[in-house]
């Protein structure tokens, strides 16, 4: 049977076994850990999204949000704030659905300005997700393909991005609402095309991670714009390199 949805987007059902996932699970402990081999999940709790377009929106008291019975629907968005250049693998989301024949609709979106052309828009990322049957409390998982990469500004068109997330409940207290789980990882940036530095070519293999540096400032290289990467590293230009990563300063 397919189910009414309030979010007025394209939707792909993404079907997966009913898992419910503990809620403390989704708290890292140290959310600005640093490297790229280990995966963050950032909790966006159903207390975070506000109402856009009414005030249906209705706490049931255990975590869950829903419409009012009787209402027309609650539709509410909550922002996605990562740093720029995470790479968001996916999302879960986490409700509870206890009607067969209403939905909850849910989808990702970005939202953009270019001061170039003059112009604004909306585009949703990936498959957006809508509930199916009637599997109680439970969560699902949205695979964003491809990964999305966290970029609030564009320099070449001038465009600057903000990203967030839209739910749309419908009118019954038996489709709630309690959250999203975004998975996600630091990554390094791409190499650009010109080298930076004259000793450093692109084909040198610490040449990506290089540019890294010098384009976070973390090293400028020597006087004369070499790097010298085979040079050993002194211990003051260690601590200078860590200062400028961890951004160590003393108070005033």
């Amino acid at each position: 049977m397919r189910k009414a949805l309030s979010l007025g987007i394209a939707v792909a059902v993404v079907l997966v076994a009913p898992a419910v996932v503990p809620e403390t699970a989704a708290q890292d402990p140290t959310p600005d850990f640093y490297g790229t081999t280990d995966t963050n999940y950032h909790y966006i709790s159903a207390e975070e999204f506000q109402s856009q377009f009414d005030k249906n929106c209705y706490y049931s008291g255990d975590g869950f949000w829903s419409s009012a019975s009787g209402a027309p629907g609650c539709v509410a968005m909550a922002s996605l704030r990562l740093p720029s250049g995470a790479l968001v693998d996916g999302y879960t989301v986490v409700y509870d659905d206890s009607d067969a024949v209403f939905a909850l609709a849910l989808g990702l979106g970005r939202y953009w300005v270019s001061s170039v052309l003059g112009t604004a828009g909306t585009a949703f990322i990936g498959p957006s997700f809508t509930s199916t049957g009637a599997p109680g409390i439970t969560s699902t998982w949205v695979d964003l393909v491809p990964d999305l990469t966290i970029s609030y500004f564009n320099v070449g068109v001038l465009t600057t991005q903000s990203y967030a997330f839209v739910v749309a409940l419908p009118n019954t207290e038996d489709v709630r609402f309690r959250g999203v789980i975004v998975k996600w990882k630091r990554q390094i940036s791409p190499a650009p095309v010109d080298p930076t530095f004259p000793d450093v070519a692109p084909g040198f293999w610490a040449f990506q991670y290089i540019e890294a540096l010098a384009a976070s400032e973390i090293t400028t290289g020597f006087p004369d714009g070499t790097f010298r990467p085979l040079e050993p590293v002194t211990r003051a230009q260690m601590a200078t390199f860590l200062a400028r990563a961890l951004g160590l300063h003393w108070a005033p």
